[in-house]
């Protein structure tokens, strides 16, 4: 890729019927700041992009682990309601009377601790929702100041074209917001223009 240096340091040879220099110079100032200036954007539109996939990895990360809470929970709130109701058959089978009083107590704990291990799967299902959603509208951030910026640029691109600018954009205009710009400006020398 090209750099402002490169622009700015190019020479041309000098021919008996050429085009005036200064025109060419001063045409060239203006290539090398705009060009300049795509350049920067250019480089911050990659940083940019890289945090947001970084981000964007963190938020799976947490997603990931936020699913296996959720599952180790539910395993939890079975295990729990699997040994409350042994400990309940247990007792019944040694005491009668004693049993009946033993299982209600057994079945009041196991649903106390159904109801907090439901009320922790709850919490984690929130949480989990609240990080998605938080994902989610990053990610429609990210992705709206990507079409804000293509569509600067197409501006840009459009304002240069009214301005004088021969190159043909029509490639890079034509882009939609979803599709990867790869355009080239079209060659418009003609032959016996040099």
């Amino acid at each position: 890729m090209l750099t402002p240096m490169d622009i700015h340091n190019k020479e041309f040879k000098r021919s008996f019927r050429g085009y005036n220099e200064d025109e060419i110079d001063d045409f060239l100032d203006q290539v090398v700041n705009d060009y300049e200036k795509l350049y920067r954007d250019n480089e911050r539109l990659k940083e940019e992009l890289l945090r947001a996939q970084q981000d964007n990895a963190q938020y799976q990360k947490l997603e990931e682990n936020l699913k296996n809470t959720l599952l180790v929970a539910q395993k939890t709130a079975e295990e729990v309601t699997s040994n409350a109701r042994q400990a309940a058959e247990d007792m019944r089978s040694n005491v009668a009377k004693e049993c009946q009083n033993l299982r209600r107590e057994a079945e009041l704990a196991a649903n106390k601790r159904i109801d907090e291990a439901t009320a922790q799967a709850a919490k984690a299902r929130a949480e989990y929702n609240r990080i998605l959603h938080e994902k989610n509208q990053f990610l429609q951030k990210m992705h709206l100041a990507m079409e804000t910026e293509l569509s600067a640029l197409k501006d840009a691109m459009e304002a240069a074209r009214r301005n004088g600018v021969t190159e043909d954009y029509t490639a890079v205009s034509d882009v939609k917001s979803d599709e990867p710009v790869d355009a080239k400006p079209a060659d418009t020398a003609k032959d016996g223009q040099q």
